[in-house]
This record gives structure tokens, sequence and C-alpha cells, in this order.
């Protein structure tokens, strides 16, 4: 009896030591600003030994090792980091995602196109993290709080990606499923997530908002001067708008805000 007790004992130390070894072993290259985001607030950062030129938030990113940017960034250098995980964002990126997995890097895509997929990343990389616990209560509160934004009622949106051509950002996209969470609708229903439009189909449309997520005001209202101001909405933040991740909360209470000062 005593023998078997010991026995256990030495299982469980051996099990206990060899998670621990795992867990360290987790060494993290982000190709995506988004998972990064979602890296630090769940407190993994230590797993982050790498990420793109584009990975500036929180501040404490920029202190990370770069690989480059993010369409191509340097297998060289992502491979001298010695990951065990790529965390890459999928679109724009499949020649260094296919080159990744050819030389054996396990790579893992997150491109959410809906809030629920932002979610469902949110878990998977705290699950991967061994943050499951800490990723079920960041989507919990983030949760709770969006549905505290006062919603609106049948107010249409038009979102601006580039002003020149004029692209818009369909309902296929996470940004215009966000601004659907607090009622707002996009009047843009093409298959493409990203359509070229013209302005003519713009005026046709009359959308109540206008958000520019890839122009400043003053330059969006020179090259469409027959759009009234009162119309466009411009954060003073665009990358907790259009970034999948945690702050999203953040871009909803701002969206919300701006065109609270429109009435």
């Amino acid at each position: 009896m005593k023998k078997l007790l010991v026995l256990f004992l030495l299982f469980l130390l051996t099990s206990c030591g060899q998670k621990k070894e795992k867990d360290n072993s987790i060494r993290v290259v982000s190709l995506s600003p988004s998972a990064t985001e979602i890296i630090y607030s769940l407190g993994a950062q230590n797993r982050l030994v790498g990420v793109t030129n584009y990975c500036d938030w929180p501040p404490d990113a920029k202190t990370k090792e770069k690989v480059g940017d993010f369409s191509f960034p340097s297998i060289e250098k992502i491979l001298s980091l010695k990951p065990s995980l790529i965390i890459a964002a999928g679109p724009g990126q499949k020649k260094t995602i296919e080159k990744l997995k050819n030389l054996g890097i396990r790579t893992k895509i997150y491109h959410p196109e809906t809030l629920r997929e932002l979610y469902d990343s949110i878990i998977d990389i705290g699950s991967i993290l061994n943050q499951t616990g800490k990723a079920k209560k960041i989507v919990n509160e983030m949760k709770k709080e969006i549905s505290q934004i006062p919603k609106l009622n049948s107010k249409k949106i038009f979102i601006e990606v580039c002003s020149k051509p004029l692209i818009a950002a369909s309902k296929k996209t996470f940004i215009s499923d966000a601004c659907e969470r607090i009622g707002l609708q996009n009047v843009c229903d093409f298959p493409q997530s990203y359509p070229t439009i013209n302005a003519e189909w713009l005026i046709r449309k009359n959308p109540d908002f206008i958000l520019l997520t890839g122009t400043k005001e003053p330059d969006f209202l020179a090259l469409y001067p027959f759009f009234k101001k009162s119309k466009i909405l411009a954060p003073s933040n665009i990358d907790i708008i259009v970034r999948p991740g945690p702050r999203i909360v953040e871009g909803l209470w701002e969206i919300r805000w701006l065109i609270t000062k429109k009435k």
C-alpha cells in the first residue's frame, strides 16, 4: 500500500512538471494586431516572442521583437525566434501562412467576421495559452457591456474603408456585424466583403450616417462635398473599431457617442 502511494505521488509530481514545461514551451509569434491585443488582455504576453510592425497596442507590444510588416513578414526572422505557434489573420497573408505550414510550424488563423466569431477566437486563444478562465471572463464582460449600449432604431449606416476609390465594408464584415448589434443597418449588402461602389449609388441609398475608417473627415468631404457634414462619423481612434479584439467595446461606445452628438 505504501509503495502504491509513493508511485502515485511520483506520478502527480511528474505530471505537474510536464504541464509546467509544456506551458513554458509555448512561444507565440503574432502576425495579427488583433491577436496581439487578445494575448495581452489574457495576461499571456510572456508567451509572445514576436509581432508585426503593426502590433502597437498595448504600448508594451512595441517592445516585442518585430518580424516585419503584416502581409510579408520575414520568414527568416520568425524562424530565429523559434516559435511553437504562429497566430495569423488570414487575408493578405496566404503566401506567408503556406510557407510556415510547409516548414512544419503550427499555425492558427483567426479572422472573425462577427462578434460571435470574435468571442470564439478569444476562448480558443485562451485555451491554447492555458488562460481559459480569463478568456471566458473577458467574453462575458464584453457581452454585458455591449448589451448596455443604448440601441438605435432603424438608422442606416455606410461604412467607408477607402475614399478613392470609394470602398465600403459590406454586411459580411466584422465592423458591420458589430454596428448592427447597436441597431445600425448597413446599406451595403453586396456579396463581396469590401466592394468598390460609386457615389451615385451611395446618394440613392441615403444613409443616416457615414462611418469613416480609412479617410479623415475633411478629405472625405473634399472628395464628396454633396454629403452633409452632419452625416459623418469620424472616430478618434480607428483601431478600436476595425480590429476584432476586446477594444471593440470601446469602439461601439464611441460610435454611439458620435451619433448622439449629431442630434
